[in-house]
């Protein structure tokens, strides 16, 4: 008998207690020991133990039977940080399986991450919560891929404010009514909207501004009713509204350059665009960034049906598609011909 088999039946300890394998271990969500403690990835961990059940990271129905936390109480500040909460590891743990061949164990995982993503809270964006479907679509499963990403977006649309934090992937709707009943939660009657440089000329108007929900205030100007109604300015609106409590007492809030500045001053002051040439600059610059975003997106979708419907004249890279394209190489066109006579459109 071994020296290890020996003291566990000495001790009578169970496998949990002393584990044949690397092990990691969480409550809540929050990872807080591995075994043996001189590892220093836990990514190949063989087994997981969530709120003292252990499970096989390598078994099916151990997989799917894995719950989903609460993940309250999560400092991922200390301890093993972001990277020792139980989605960003299952995330992590599902692509060492997949390098394994082990498919259908990382499937079994990818399949759920977006629920455990959406109940960590950790900030994700929804590039984020569509990883499998990205991976789907690099693999050539493009049905799967899409019906994915469309039970992600529904998902999304559904998912509510928790932990008391105002996540992106609500609607500016459903942040904005949570806002206003915090104000009547804390008993005040303004709203704060933040400010920066890369806007358009109507968010320029209304930013850095402490705003009144009843308009009764002689000091701030009345909340505009688009705001309270929709939660934003306008589609694509990337400002943020805060609850505010007046003190009379040097209140102060931040101007688009991050300068603390008096709060009655600021919110009193014309409602005109007052951005500078290189302001408008930025806001346009911003706006081809986004579009760039969009057009990679689509571009990719586009590679990855012809890498897998026309293998022998693909490029061998996205990037090399990618290059030949916004060259409009003569290979580019003659690719582009025969990508449209399979069915595949091209952007």
């Amino acid at each position: 008998m071994s020296l290890f088999s020996k003291i566990k039946n000495v001790f009578n300890s169970s496998s949990i207690d002393i584990p044949d394998a690397q092990t990691i271990y969480f409550k809540n969500g929050e990872m807080y020991k591995v075994y043996p403690t001189d590892k220093e990835s836990w990514y190949d961990a063989r087994y997981l133990v969530s709120d003292r059940v252990k499970y096989d990271l390598e078994n099916l129905d151990d997989l799917r039977c894995i719950p989903i936390p609460a993940f309250t109480n999560i400092d991922i500040m200390h301890g093993y940080g972001i990277t020792g909460s139980l989605e960003y590891v299952l995330r992590m743990k599902a692509g060492n399986l997949r390098r394994k061949g082990l498919l259908k164990e990382s499937n079994s995982i990818l399949e759920r991450i977006h629920l455990f993503m959406g109940a960590a809270d950790n900030g994700y964006q929804e590039k984020d919560f569509l990883i499998y479907s990205h991976l789907l679509l690099k693999e050539g499963h493009f049905e799967e891929s899409e019906k994915y990403k469309a039970i992600v977006q529904s998902y999304l649309k559904t998912l509510r404010v928790c932990h008391n934090s105002f996540s992106f992937y609500n609607s500016a709707k459903d942040m904005m009514d949570k806002l206003l009943f915090d104000c009547g939660k804390y008993n005040t009657d303004y709203i704060s909207m933040s400010a920066h440089r890369a806007c358009c000329e109507e968010c320029n108007k209304l930013q850095g501004r402490v705003y009144s929900i009843s308009g009764k205030s002689k000091i701030f100007p009345k909340l505009p009713d688009v705001i309270r109604e929709t939660g934003k300015v306008h589609d694509g609106c990337g400002h943020n509204f805060s609850v505010f409590f007046y003190t009379g007492k040097d209140d102060t809030i931040f101007d688009k350059n991050g300068n603390s500045v008096n709060a009655i001053k600021s919110s009193q002051r014309p409602f005109k665009d007052d951005r500078t040439a290189e302001e408008k600059k930025n806001y346009l610059e911003h706006l081809e960034q986004l579009q760039k975003e969009k057009q990679k997106d689509l571009d990719e979708i586009e590679y990855y049906h012809i890498f897998y419907e026309l293998p022998e004249i693909a490029p061998k890279s996205f990037g090399g598609y990618r290059r030949m394209k916004n060259a409009q190489t003569k290979n580019f066109l003659k690719l582009k011909d025969q990508a449209i006579k399979h069915g595949i459109s091209i952007s």
